[in-house]
């Protein structure tokens, strides 16, 4: 029993001594001042719009102008009372069809179906599509009338810097 207190004792002697020797070379060197500097530097407004502007037409001059081209067509209406107002509504019907088909091509478009099924037999069916957009000079470059039929060509070019202002969402 006392050989077992005298390891018990001189362990924990040796535990006490090398802990106390390992607080002395933990010392940490002495800290340093870090010294940061802060420049400052005044810029005007003019230099600040000129950088953003040179920055923004060095990422667009690679783009080339977009052109969309779309034929639109309007019938005459039968009921009309003179062959003038019916060229002026055919005009009139297929300039409004390339608009729309402008919009889809620039915009997208909105499609909602509904149907209803009676019987296990298709009842009603109803398709409705809507465009929304806002299109600014569109040319129409030809237009030919026959046979009650008005076909127009339009198109509209946009240069690739308002084709990024417009469409990069």
């Amino acid at each position: 029993m006392s050989k077992f207190i005298v390891l018990v004792v001189s362990s924990v002697g040796a535990l006490i001594l090398f802990s106390g020797c390992n607080g002395m070379y933990n010392n940490p060197a002495p800290k340093t001042k870090i010294i940061r500097q802060v420049v400052i530097q005044k810029v005007s407004d003019k230099q600040i719009a000129k950088v953003i502007r040179d920055e923004r037409l060095d990422q667009i001059k690679s783009m080339p102008e977009k052109e969309f081209v779309v034929y639109g067509e309007g019938i005459a209406p039968m009921n009309t009372i003179s062959p003038a107002q019916a060229i002026a509504l055919a005009k009139r019907a297929a300039v409004t069809d390339a608009y729309r088909q402008l919009g889809e091509k620039l915009f997208g478009i909105r499609v909602n179906a509904k149907e209803t099924v009676k019987d296990a037999a298709l009842k009603d069916s109803r398709i409705v599509t809507q465009v929304n957009g806002l299109i600014k000079n569109a040319n129409v470059t030809e237009n030919t009338y026959k046979d009650g039929l008005y076909t127009v060509r339009m198109e509209l070019k946009m240069s690739g810097t308002r084709w990024k202002e417009i469409f990069s969402y």
